[in-house]
């Protein structure tokens, strides 16, 4: 098909969901491409930890669910998201006695801040049966009552001080608890009060009947910085608790469940006991990289053409129909893709900003998308790369980090190389401790490992990246290789 309209027609959407879902929500109601039927899993299923690097679209989850049930809120509710990185973390101090084992008291604390909004969003559910409504309704005058609100964990200290004074009596233990709570609790003489607001909690939440589905996102843990703050153990609590819940809420019926969306490279250092078999049996990971070899079928390729037969309907395959076959050595297909760390937002933010110099119509020429490449490199991709470095450095050290970057002038260079670069240069000497700085480098996907003869010997070259495989480890022998994606922005050849 030959392409007889512009390019610059067709709406590939937002680097942030949270702006796609206000600005334009059709995209994640008709042109969102489910990986995997990971939606279908998170709707349906037990899992709820939902994997993937930064760009990979676990918060576009959350965003569809909230569109959707707004089509269907006799169905199902997606509430607002709970976002981590939002919340003031340094008001859970105080909120469980420090008396209480460390890892049970951020899991304790969770568990309160979660039960809170979870109870302040089914309340007023018109589909739940009468006694649910009367038992939840009391829960919410217990908090307005004393003052506890979803957005201050602060408040929650009054949990300390306040003792709970609904008529509804309290269980008898602490519903899906850890075995041990009772005791731990009764060895701090001011803990009592908050293991009964954590059982009245439980058991109001868990007992909660309606005929719609309550889905609740914690988001916001796509920040590695959140980790530098010292924040491991902590963050540990959060995925246990929303474990905990979703566990008493499965094996109570309760139509209320909890997914928490976090960074995979983020989660593989969280202080977390249990956190291999939570992975291994509630965790879906958002993983997009395919072999390159048939971009054809790449899940990427489908997402961008199905979002711009959005707008032309008779559109098969834009790459084909917008494009010149080839760009430099390589397929239109496979060049676009190269730009990128396989992410749904590297892919659409690239289409969007060759919308720029696309033509009014017809094929683009080939020097028109590598203009468009180079502003993306030099603007989004480099952006990207310093938002990742931002987690480890301060903005001094990230500047000297992106200038050696900018003095290189070649695609591949050993460690060595830039050790000794680094320690001749009064630019670069002191200022950041170099092995930290690729490595972060790495572990984002901004550089890779090249081994000259592949992993076992047989050909020439065997690129490692992170976005190709979670597991990949940076080794210093081997060459280090820049992404294609930052060429352009420092003038690699």
């Amino acid at each position: 098909m030959v392409a007889t309209s512009s390019f610059k027609q067709f709406d590939f959407g937002y680097a942030d969901s949270a702006s796609e879902f206000s600005i334009s929500p059709k995209l994640l109601r008709d042109g969102y491409y489910d990986l995997d039927g990971i939606e279908g899993k998170v709707v349906d299923s037990h899992e709820f930890l939902l994997l993937g690097y930064k760009g990979s679209g676990k918060s576009a989850i959350g965003a569809r669910l909230q569109v959707l049930a707004g089509g269907a809120p006799s169905q199902y509710a997606a509430h607002d998201p709970i976002l981590v990185d939002s919340l003031p973390l340094k008001e859970f101090k105080g909120v469980v006695p420090d008396s209480i084992d460390a890892h049970l008291r951020h899991r304790f604390g969770w568990a309160l801040q979660l039960m809170v909004q979870i109870a302040c969003g089914i309340n007023g559910d018109g589909q739940a049966d009468s006694k649910s409504k009367k038992r939840i309704a009391a829960v919410c005058k217990q908090l307005e009552k004393h003052g506890v609100t979803a957005q201050s964990p602060a408040t929650m200290k009054r949990f300390r001080a306040e003792k709970v004074t609904a008529t509804a009596g309290l269980p008898q233990g602490a519903i899906g608890l850890p075995a041990n709570v009772s005791a731990e609790f009764q060895r701090s003489t001011d803990a009592s009060r908050i293991g009964d607001w954590l059982a009245y909690l439980q058991r109001a939440t868990s007992e909660f009947k309606s005929q719609r589905r309550h889905y609740f996102f914690v988001d916001g843990l796509d920040d590695l910085s959140l980790i530098q703050e010292g924040r491991k153990e902590m963050l540990g609590g959060l995925v246990q608790a929303v474990s905990d819940l979703n566990k008493l809420y499965r094996e109570s019926s309760a139509p209320i469940k909890v997914v928490i969306c976090c960074r995979t490279d983020l989660y593989a250092r969280l202080e977390l006991t249990k956190g291999g078999k939570i992975q291994s049996d509630y965790g879906l990971e958002l993983n997009w990289y395919q072999n390159p070899r048939d971009f054809r079928v790449s899940h990427l390729v489908k997402l961008a053409n199905m979002r711009a037969r959005l707008v032309d309907r008779n559109s098969s395959n834009v790459f084909e129909e917008y494009f010149e076959p080839r760009i430099d050595a390589d397929s239109a297909t496979a060049f676009l893709l190269k730009q990128t760390r396989h992410t749904p937002r590297d892919l659409l933010q690239l289409l969007k900003i060759v919308q720029k110099h696309a033509a009014t119509s017809g094929i683009i020429p080939g020097n028109s998308v590598k203009a468009g490449a180079t502003e993306y490199s030099q603007t989004y991709f480099v952006g990207e790369m310093r938002d990742a470095l931002s987690a480890y450095f301060d903005q001094n050290q990230i500047a000297s980090i992106v200038e050696l970057l900018g003095t290189l002038r070649r695609r591949q260079v050993s460690y060595g190389d830039l050790a000794v670069k680094v320690d001749s240069d009064p630019r670069f000497k002191g200022r950041f401790d170099l092995h930290s700085a690729i490595a972060a480098l790495f572990d984002n996907s901004f550089i890779g490992n090249v081994t000259e003869e592949g992993p076992a010997g047989g050909y020439e070259q065997y690129y490692r990246f992170k976005y190709r495989n979670p597991h990949s480890a940076l080794v210093v022998e081997d060459k280090l290789v820049v992404h294609p994606g930052l060429w352009k922005a420092f003038n690699i050849a």
